[in-house]
């Protein structure tokens, strides 16, 4: 099993992090890569640093950033090309708790998509989220709960454990935050098996940027609409409501 991590300028709490999820990484995974996506703060020398220290560390760098969507996509192609049979994605912002990746490996693991979900009843909260990305994320899982028939409590957690053998990330183009939006029309259309986890909430900051004008809450919400609908269109997926 591999662990992916993508990284952009998170140069004072790298080594925190890092030493805080191997004290927690369970025998299960047997690698871990990190996705240096263009950092300009010095997250890609501490990189480096960590993978010469530590043999189970490895380090993919961007001379520039490409995006999220370009981070989970690269994690799954390297995830394929070495022949792994799970894939954990998570973020490196502390938003993510190391301690929850054992619940990961144990959930069955004939389970195509395990996704984190902040906003079940068990999850765990620290701090306030962000007004606009509660109600961005409420009213995009609320449309692909219509549209699909399921039944998710959060359409954003980037806290996954992927079964490769149901994903081809050569299929996927969306490089940037809307990443998700592509990716579960695909699950639709492959008929994928999705389950949520719950993981704790935690806000620290509310500092992150989407960058250019997409910290504009309409405009956000649009780009996200706008992925959905080139995806269900791409993937052939027709909603069980409209």
């Amino acid at each position: 099993m591999l662990l992916a991590i993508p990284v952009y300028n998170e140069a004072s709490s790298l080594r925190e992090v890092f030493s805080e999820i191997l004290d927690h990484l369970p025998e299960q995974i047997q690698a871990i890569v990190a996705i240096d996506d263009g950092s300009t703060d010095g997250s890609a020398e501490i990189l480096d640093e960590l993978s010469k220290e530590q043999s189970i560390i490895f380090v993919r760098h961007h001379r520039q950033n490409h995006g999220y969507g370009c981070a989970m996509i690269e994690s799954m192609k390297i995830a394929q090309k070495h022949g792994y049979s799970h894939l954990i994605t998570m973020d490196c912002d502390r938003q993510h708790r190391p301690e929850d990746l054992i619940r990961f490996l144990n959930v069955d693991p004939d389970i195509d998509v395990v996704s984190g979900s902040r906003y079940l009843p068990e999850s765990r909260r620290q701090g306030h989220a962000p007004e606009d990305r509660v109600e961005i994320n409420s009213r995009i899982t609320a449309r692909l709960n219509r549209r699909y028939g399921w039944s998710l409590t959060d359409s954003f957690c980037g806290f996954k454990r992927y079964k490769m053998e149901r994903i081809d990330p050569a299929l996927f183009s969306e490089t940037g935050y809307a990443f998700p939006m592509e990716f579960w029309p695909y699950c639709q259309g492959k008929g994928l098996k999705i389950q949520e986890l719950a993981v704790s909430r935690i806000y620290t900051t509310d500092s992150r940027s989407f960058g250019e004008d997409l910290d504009r809450r309409r405009r956000r919400y649009r780009y996200y609409l706008n992925t959905f609908r080139k995806a269900e269109k791409k993937f052939q997926v027709r909603g069980s409501r409209a």
